[in-house]
């Protein structure tokens, strides 16, 4: 990102995401809790790094007491651009609750709805309505479902444009 541009307002994330369809809403909310895996990592990553400088004896004292700036710099904007995220995956959640749709996106730490009790074991997505039943699906499931939607869609082609 460079210098001059900036994310934008919490404000105008909320407006943008009033006329996106449910579907989507649960794919940014996934799109962004897979970057703040990322970022989690990477600070990780570069804790270590900070950490091994600071204990490696062949380095001088004033260098060990330092650290990496750069690193720490970057540890700390990461920090931001987390909670900026997180934000936005609550405003995200208020948007569905606002349409009367219950969020059951996985909360961090494995949560669904804030209840410990309803943690997605790993490779299952809750099903959303459409005649799921408002359980929980395999990928294997999920993907069989999504493949038959797809072919349903095919077979309506004359049903006007589709991009």
């Amino acid at each position: 990102m460079s210098a001059d541009s900036t994310p934008i307002s919490a404000e105008q994330f909320a407006l943008a995401i009033q006329d996106l369809p449910v579907e989507n809403i649960y794919s940014k909310a996934h799109e962004i809790r897979n970057s703040i895996c990322h970022l989690e990592r990477s600070n990780q990553q570069l804790k270590a790094y900070i950490d091994s400088i600071k204990t490696d004896t062949s380095l001088p004292e004033d260098t060990r007491q330092e650290g990496d700036k750069d690193c720490s710099d970057a540890i700390h904007e990461n920090a931001i651009v987390i909670n900026r995220q997180k934000e936005r995956i609550d405003l995200l959640k208020q948007e569905v609750e606002r349409r009367g749709g219950r969020w059951h996106e996985a909360d961090n730490g494995g949560k669904v709805n804030g209840s410990s009790e309803e943690s997605v074991p790993n490779g299952e997505a809750q099903a959303t309505s459409r005649g799921t039943g408002g359980g929980r699906l395999t990928d294997d499931e999920l993907r069989r479902q999504m493949m038959e939607r797809m072919a349903e869609d095919d077979n309506n082609e004359d049903e006007g444009m589709h991009l």
